[in-house]
């Protein structure tokens, strides 16, 4: 359903009767530039996982609430703005590309103005499978948060290591997520190899507008 809304640079969205707005770079690709599924342009628009993500947070704000949470794949940040306004204790939203990041920053600011001044949401680069990046964030984290993350068989493995670095016992991790014949099933194997599924939330369980969304909330823990 948020499709139709890729080309506007400033996206708004109300979730859970919040206001969000959005800045996205979608509209500024060339035709040079790498397809939306290249590392380049994950980010540069809001998917709807993350739409659905947020929605979910908001309705379930115990599981973020007071924890420290941390984004993997964060884009343009929506879901670490609606982890701030559930209440978690600090953020840090995470990606790779530099013009990403910067966009991130931007909407972390608009969204969460508080939490910014008081450095209670950051923006910080993560390479997945990049041990020093990793500790550098101050693992474990309470949660972990992605939505579409998993895109690209060569990043399974290093994702799921980085999860594992970022986790203690105690940690969850929740994903959000939409099967596009990417090989997905191979990532979900090797991660419950290490991770006990806690619970799985089908689009039909979510809330009504996002029924035939075909996103899937996963709820996982470390074995």
């Amino acid at each position: 359903p948020y499709v139709d809304n890729f080309n506007l640079k400033n996206r708004s969205f109300v979730i859970q009767g919040l206001p969000f707005v959005i800045q996205q770079s979608w509209g500024e690709r060339t035709e040079d530039d790498l397809e939306p599924t290249g590392l380049k342009w994950t980010g540069a628009a809001v998917w709807d996982a993350a739409v659905v993500l947020s929605d979910f947070l908001l309705k379930n704000r115990t599981l973020v609430e007071g924890k420290r949470v941390l984004e993997l794949g964060a884009g343009l940040a929506l879901v670490s703005a609606a982890v701030g306004h559930a209440g978690a204790d600090s953020i840090i939203a995470t990606d790779y590309e530099e013009h990403v990041l910067n966009l991130a920053r931007k909407n972390l600011a608009r969204n969460l103005p508080e939490y910014t001044a008081k450095k209670k949401a950051e923006v910080k680069v993560l390479g997945w499978g990049e041990t020093t990046a990793a500790e550098v964030l101050g693992p474990p984290f309470d949660v972990l948060v992605g939505s579409d993350v998993v895109y690209r068989e060569e990043f399974f493995k290093p994702l799921i290591q980085t999860i594992g670095w970022l986790m203690s016992e105690r940690s969850i991790l929740i994903l959000a997520h939409k099967n596009r014949g990417l090989s997905e099933e191979k990532f979900f194997f090797w991660l419950k190899r290490e991770f006990d599924l806690v619970e799985h939330l089908q689009p039909s369980q979510l809330s009504s507008e996002f029924f035939n969304s075909g996103v899937q909330v996963q709820i996982f823990k470390k074995k």
